[in-house]
């Protein structure tokens, strides 16, 4: 049980640090689940359900950002229903399904991380002018479904689609996606929460590890570039994705 523990610490821990220095969390956080021995499912869904309080404080400082305009409101509903699909997706399947979805989910997580800064501007590329909003709502909901099914690097994929939609600088689209992350994971949470997947060990001590790794980060890491943060951590999801692949 020690080692359990240990794992589950040392796996929050390594998802705090990367969090709060560049982001996907995930990525270390679900590799050392399985590394203690719980079920693919059980691994993606309590590490959900322990790094969900992280998004907690980023969305309470900017609350206000939802009151710059009302299309901001109408656009997380998709989001927020994409969530509970994927959350319900996730737990109704058979642990086959999810599997086969992994190195595929691992991927995507991967590469949303290695080009997060360039996807904006291919977004807006690909979808000029008026073409933009419905398209928006679709993949709102498609990265809502993502969130709740797996959610590695999601807040790049939702900073590239609120930078590309909305107005305002980047400093203010960031805002946006964390109430985005936030909307999105407080619904995945409840049907994760709900089901027997969760391992009620795991996840507290995984968000003490958090908690303390992304605190550490804060002075560890600031003279880290930010480029090399994000080719490590893409690395490690192409590595997992490999190693996927293999098995």
């Amino acid at each position: 049980m020690l080692r359990e523990l240990m794992l589950f610490f040392l796996a929050g821990l390594a998802g705090g640090v990367v969090n709060a220095a560049a982001g996907g969390a995930k990525l270390f956080v679900f590799p050392l689940l399985l590394a203690s021995g719980l079920p693919a499912i059980a691994a993606n869904a309590t590490g959900t359900v322990a790094l969900w309080p992280a998004t907690l404080p980023a969305a309470w400082l900017y609350r206000r950002e939802l009151a710059a305009g009302g299309p901001l409101l109408v656009l997380l509903l998709p989001a927020m229903l994409g969530a509970l699909t994927g959350a319900l997706v996730l737990v109704s399947l058979p642990a086959a399904s999810f599997l086969s979805a992994v190195p595929v989910l691992l991927a995507l997580a991967a590469t949303a991380i290695l080009f997060g800064r360039q996807l904006p501007k291919l977004m807006r590329h690909l979808f000029p002018g008026g073409a933009m909003m419905p398209v928006t709502v679709v993949l709102l909901f498609g990265i809502g479904f993502y969130g709740g099914y797996f959610g590695a690097g999601m807040g790049f994929m939702l900073l590239a689609v609120l930078s590309a939609t909305t107005t305002g600088d980047l400093h203010h689209a960031n805002a946006r996606k964390n109430v985005f992350a936030f909307c999105i994971n407080s619904t995945a949470v409840v049907p994760l929460a709900f089901s027997h997947h969760v391992d009620w060990v795991a996840a507290p001590t995984v968000l003490l590890g958090g908690l303390i790794g992304g605190y550490a980060s804060g002075r560890l890491l600031r003279f880290v570039p930010d480029w090399l943060l994000r080719l490590a951590v893409a690395g490690l999801g192409l590595t997992l994705t490999i190693w996927f692949l293999a098995r």
